[in-house]
């Protein structure tokens, strides 16, 4: 038994949508339905994100449309969990830094104004 091939929707039906549907997405990048719902309940997926009902459990999907468009289009910066971790440790050690600084002039500014 053969499957029938659907045509991948255009650009122009996915910015029509408030909303894209997740089988209209797996469809439009040419993935399974199974690897996005997986990705966005995961929050690696760049162009949306799901939220989970704590009572009754079901997940609720939001795609944007732009941003789906240009991550087909590779337009869309990505940056892997890596990178972003490595950026806010090293934004948070330069402050730290910064202030380490500025309280060592502190006290040196104390300790000479004091003798």
């Amino acid at each position: 038994m053969r499957k029938s091939k659907v045509a991948a929707p255009t650009d122009e039906v996915i910015m029509a949508l408030d909303n894209v549907p997740v089988e209209l997405t797996a469809q439009y990048i040419k993935q399974s339905t199974a690897t996005l719902y997986l990705a966005l309940q995961q929050g690696r997926a760049p162009f949306g994100f799901a939220s989970r009902n704590e009572k009754t459990g079901t997940w609720t999907y939001n795609i944007s449309p732009g941003l789906l468009v240009a991550y087909k289009r590779g337009s869309l910066p990505m940056y892997r969990i890596e990178d972003i971790q490595r950026m806010a440790a090293d934004g948070i050690n330069r402050i730290l830094d910064q202030r380490l600084t500025a309280i060592n002039r502190a006290v040196g500014l104390l300790a000479g104004g004091a003798s």
